[in-house]
């Protein structure tokens, strides 16, 4: 059985997908984000990395397990950090412990988040107090490089995790 589709109908589709082509952001910088997790490589990819110039001040940045964002996803657990910080003006800047917690900076840091929605990842840490430092080194435009080390304390047994050695370089695709 044939399906026809009337001109009016082929034309709305035509329209429908000009208009939604411009929301996909063209990447002219290849993004990568890269740490120690307690000792191992956490790694993202340049599909992993979500970062958003600042609106009203804020920095947020966010990182998932290299290959999360591929079809079909890895069958090993995903692991995701996200960043947000207050008073980012878009220039090299550099956070330490004070700013940390209730005070311009949140890190979270979700191990093996889980593969069913709304279901509970195998741990979930986040800054609390500790040596934690995010220091912005460089913005051009619309790229952002950086490095960080977080002291992480996990929510609900108070485990502490701590990422060393991260850095990276990521660039806001919203349009």
């Amino acid at each position: 059985m044939f399906l026809r589709a009337s001109k009016a109908s082929v034309a709305t589709l035509l329209i429908a997908t000009a208009l939604a082509l411009p929301l996909v952001a063209r990447a002219d910088t290849p993004q990568n984000l890269s740490a120690k997790v307690a000792g191992k490589a956490f790694e993202s990819d340049d599909n992993g990395i979500l970062y958003l110039m600042p609106t009203k001040t804020g920095l947020n940045l966010i990182a998932s397990t290299k290959g999360a964002s591929a079809y079909p996803p890895p069958k090993t657990p995903i692991d995701r950090l996200s960043i947000m910080c207050k008073d980012f003006e878009g220039k090299p800047v550099k956070w330490v412990a004070k700013d940390f917690g209730n005070h311009g900076c949140e890190v979270k840091f979700v191990q093996g988040e889980s593969k069913t929605p709304m279901g509970d990842p195998q741990a979930e840490y986040r800054a609390s107090g500790g040596n934690n430092t995010l220091e912005i080194t460089s913005v051009k435009g619309k790229v952002i490089e950086g490095k960080f080390s977080f002291e992480l304390v996990e929510v609900k047994t108070k485990a502490k995790l701590a990422i060393t050695d991260g850095t990276f370089k990521a660039e806001d695709r919203q349009k």
